[in-house]
């Protein structure tokens, strides 16, 4: 059976005198083993012909601007070659299900540090009414550039982990998966705490770190200070990074790969 292989680098926090900083993991899985976990990767604007959405996810006009970099020339590439190999490509994103979210103390807080109602900002127009909120989409229309493809997966989330209240465990323990490669925004939110709840749940979390994007306060632009901060947080807590170019790589080296990216 043909695998993936990978290394993976982490950052030793010890000891107390001197931490020895990073370091290497090789590992070997094969595509079945594995799927790509693609973290509220929605918005308008990734493609040159669309419109850009009416807020930006990110908080701010220029980190829409990097998160679009990371989408078209980080992300997709790594969801191609993901589909390529016939890894399990699985879309987690924000959603407003009918479930009295005006009382739920999330909604709240949203409310008074963002300013949106989630029932609003997260309107869908592909869902039943019954169950969710419909309308037209504002901030989370998918663009072509990065849109699921038939033989994909979607789960719905209303909270920042993908896991709390969906199924995503469920279908990823259908699926087979043990090591679960993940990219997406914000690094500090919905993917941090997704990640989080993939490693409570015994799965090996593997960070592709040029695929994600922090939510920057103005002062941290310039350097992306808080995306670095959050990736060597990562590699520190929670398990190990790669690039999308090593990921490319390993699913290109395998024999008889389809064409889903064409």
């Amino acid at each position: 059976m043909q695998s993936l292989q990978f290394s993976g680098r982490y950052y030793r926090h010890f000891p107390a005198e001197g931490f020895l900083g990073y370091a290497e993991e090789e590992f070997r899985i094969t595509p079945e083993q594995a799927a790509l976990i693609l973290v509220d990767v929605y918005g308008l604007g990734f493609a040159e012909e669309e419109e850009l959405p009416d807020r930006f996810p990110l908080g701010s006009a220029e980190s829409y601007a990097k998160q679009k970099d990371i989408v078209v020339n980080h992300i997709k590439p790594a969801a191609d070659a993901a589909r390529d190999a016939g890894m399990p490509v699985v879309y987690v994103s924000n959603s407003a299900p009918r479930m009295a979210l005006e009382g739920y103390e999330f909604t709240k807080h949203a409310k008074r540090a963002a300013n949106h109602m989630l029932s609003d900002v997260y309107m869908e127009d592909c869902v039943d009414p019954k169950a969710y909120h419909y309308g037209e989409p504002r901030l989370i229309a998918y663009s072509k550039a990065i849109q699921p493809r038939p033989g994909d997966y979607f789960v719905r989330k209303f909270t920042y982990s993908g896991f709390f209240g969906t199924h995503l465990d469920q279908l990823l323990r259908n699926l087979g998966s043990k090591v679960l490669f993940f990219v997406g925004f914000s690094l500090d939110i919905c993917l941090h705490c997704t990640m989080i709840d993939a490693l409570y749940r015994n799965y090996k979390v593997v960070l592709l770190r040029d695929c994600a994007l922090a939510f920057e306060m103005p002062d941290e632009r310039p350097t992306w200070a808080w995306t670095k901060r959050m990736t060597l947080w990562t590699e520190s807590f929670l398990g190990v990074t790669i690039t999308a170019e090593q990921f490319v790589e390993a699913c290109k080296a395998l024999p008889g790969q389809g064409t889903a990216s064409e």
